[in-house]
């Protein structure tokens, strides 16, 4: 089967100022006809990531629900990824709005917020879909996890059928004993990460064989050379100065802002009680800790505890770029149990 893939754009507007990009997943061709219990999935993306990075595990996803497809059963309608409006794509067309308003700060609520905009655009922007009248299912990995716990906080509000959470990231005080590891960490990450080639050829092989990435699936370091890359600024430098290579779309400093949001500490520990106690929550860890350590992992689970848990062996943080064929078994598997048929059998 193959899949239908659209980028949309929600203008800036008096609601929320930056632009929002997403991209539109269905299948194609499309089914005859439409259920009100047909799922649709909206997708939020890591801090440093980019709205691509679903990419693999969702056309798992479209291509395993065809294979599986059981008379009655509700099957994925459209699934919509959502750009953080300071990473990947995103970045590049917000960039004089984010210099204006955004400079040195971004919070994981403004993710939320942005998100909220895009879902609450109605039928004559954006996506020129009435959400609120879909069967949604939301998945969040790391800080979109964490941009979906806020989620509550929002109106009109927008109700989930689930909220499917992988490596959700956050720490309930500063001096909790690893939180500053965890921090520093991903800050040393966010500075030393490669950020520039000739080629997108040259960022594949180089990426092939660097620690961090050779973890990877092969399709979603592809995707990631092809999406979250973008043209050199100094491409655009009369000769002799122009340099036709490419470079990471995140700016360093947007992601180092993101990291530093003090929405990532103390508030989720509330905002996810609430969330696991307004809808079912399932929580999607990855075995390997390479990251968030497994004592954290444990204590953020136990924010929530009515949620499922499940641990992905193999699996580090990054875990639908290293394992995104399980990662759509997965989220496969916990759509067939949310079927009032399946309930029954």
């Amino acid at each position: 089967m193959s899949v239908l893939v659209e980028k949309l754009v929600l203008e800036p507007s008096e609601s929320y100022p930056l632009y929002m990009l997403a991209t539109r997943y269905s299948a194609n061709p499309p089914p005859t006809t439409n259920s009100l219990d047909d799922y649709t999935l909206i997708c939020l993306h890591a801090t440093g990531s980019h709205k691509e990075s679903w990419e693999v595990t969702i056309k798992h996803l479209l291509n395993l629900r065809r294979e599986r497809e059981t008379h009655g059963y509700p099957r994925i309608r459209e699934v919509y990824s959502i750009e953080c409006p300071n990473h990947g794509e995103s970045a590049i067309l917000n960039a004089e709005i984010l210099a204006k308003h955004f400079p040195d700060n971004w919070s994981v609520r403004e993710y939320t917020r942005a998100a909220h905009s895009f879902l609450t655009a109605g039928l004559s922007r954006g996506a020129r879909v009435a959400f609120r009248k879909r069967k949604i299912v939301a998945l969040g990995h790391s800080l979109g996890a964490v941009a979906l716990f806020y989620m509550h906080e929002m109106r009109p509000r927008i109700s989930f059928t689930a909220v499917i959470a992988l490596e959700p990231a956050f720490c309930p005080t500063t001096d909790y004993p690893d939180c500053g590891d965890i921090i520093r960490k991903l800050v040393a990450w966010s500075w030393l990460r490669p950020n520039v080639w000739p080629s997108r050829k040259a960022a594949l092989r180089d990426l092939s064989r660097h620690p961090k990435f050779r973890t990877w699936d092969p399709d979603a370091l592809r995707s990631y050379v092809d999406y979250a890359l973008s043209m050199h600024p100094a491409s655009q430098l009369p000769k002799p100065y122009t340099f036709d290579g490419v470079i990471v779309s995140t700016p360093r400093e947007h992601e180092f802002a993101t990291y530093r949001s003090d929405d990532f500490v103390g508030a989720p520990v509330e905002a996810s009680a609430i969330t696991s106690k307004q809808m079912p929550v399932h929580l999607i860890w990855g075995g390997v800790h390479d990251v968030l350590t497994s004592h954290l992992k444990h204590f953020i689970s136990n924010c929530m505890p009515s949620a499922s848990i499940y641990f992905m062996e193999g699996a580090g943080h990054m875990i639908i770029q290293e394992k995104p064929q399980l990662v759509a078994n997965k989220i496969h598997d916990l759509l067939l149990s949310f079927s009032p048929i399946k309930a029954m059998l």
